[in-house]
């Protein structure tokens, strides 16, 4: 499991006045500090994992790989002893393998993700045995925006475009998930597509606008369009991907696409490690990266 990032961060163009006294920028520091919500994408190779910890340390878990290592360090690393809100963003197992391993361990009161059991797909039985067996609430889809609060996030579920139970392309069936403390957003939209990426700018676009993206599908080609980008309009711009020679994450394209539209603030688990973004309700936004380097995030058969 990677280890807890430790280098100076990247802070927001948002930025406290050089006018205002020490004494004021310390209080004012403690106190933002106290009030920040940390996004953690966790370095899990060609997978997606996301810990979501709120201001008041509850905790909201967006996908958890694909075995039990996320769930062991959220106990034994981050001192998580209660999810408030799991989510499956979609029914591949690189997103959902480890998140029947979190349910079991570490007690969850409620459960986000597309529930149908589709009789030529079993990797997902686990999850849902689990939610079962464990008494998690599952809330229900539905076809209009649906906001969960917890603690002082709120947590908006796009809807999705109209799909049978069990479609053909999964990518395309990924739940949307805003985040909104304050004056800060982040967008996190596992593995959508151009299809649904399109449907979602058309019908959901006020939406989309938000200061970081959590690139979808690992930083392929097929994860952006211009007219999504320009809805969404990121500040930041965070990708997880590993080295996989099959997929070839992250593509050149996207990768140029997120550092235009961010001015070249491009963040990546491949070449980064472990990415944690606090967000403020001021709409400061700090990134920590495990490893500080320069390397590209295009993927060239090299690690970090």
């Amino acid at each position: 499991m990677a280890r807890p990032p430790q280098i100076t961060p990247e802070v927001s163009r948002r930025r406290v006045s050089a006018a205002v006294v020490s004494v004021s920028v310390i209080l004012f520091s403690a106190v933002t500090a106290a009030a920040s919500v940390r996004i953690q994408v966790i370095d899990r190779g060609q997978a997606d994992g996301i810990l979501i910890r709120t201001p008041n340390h509850h905790w909201i878990v967006i996908d958890a790989g694909t075995n039990g290592q996320q769930a062991d360090a959220m106990s034994d690393e981050w001192g998580v002893d209660k999810v408030e809100l799991a989510v499956v963003s979609h029914r591949h197992f690189d997103h959902h393998g480890g998140m029947d391993n979190v349910i079991n361990a570490i007690d969850t009161e409620r459960f986000v993700g597309i529930f149908d059991d589709c009789p030529d797909r079993t990797s997902d039985d686990t999850v849902r045995n689990a939610v079962s067996a464990r008494g998690v609430i599952v809330e229900p889809l539905t076809g209009l925006p649906r906001t969960i609060e917890i603690d002082e996030l709120v947590l908006t579920i796009l809807p999705m475009p109209a799909r049978s139970e069990c479609p053909d392309h999964e990518n395309n069936n990924s739940l949307v998930v805003r985040l909104d403390h304050g004056d800060f957003s982040m967008l996190f939209t596992g593995d959508a597509e151009i299809e649904e990426l399109s449907w979602l700018v058309e019908n959901h676009g006020a939406l989309l606008d938000v200061d970081v993206l959590k690139a979808s599908h690992h930083g392929s080609n097929n994860g952006r369009t211009t007219e999504f980008l320009a809805a969404a309009s990121p500040e930041r711009v965070v990708i997880s991907a590993g080295v996989n020679a099959t997929y070839r994450h992250p593509h050149a394209n996207a990768v140029s696409d997120y550092l235009n539209v961010t001015d070249n603030r491009v963040y990546c688990t491949n070449r980064h490690g472990t990415i944690r973004v606090y967000g403020y309700p001021n709409g400061n936004v700090r990134v920590y990266r495990q490893f500080d380097n320069n390397k590209s995030c295009v993927y060239d058969g090299t690690h970090y």
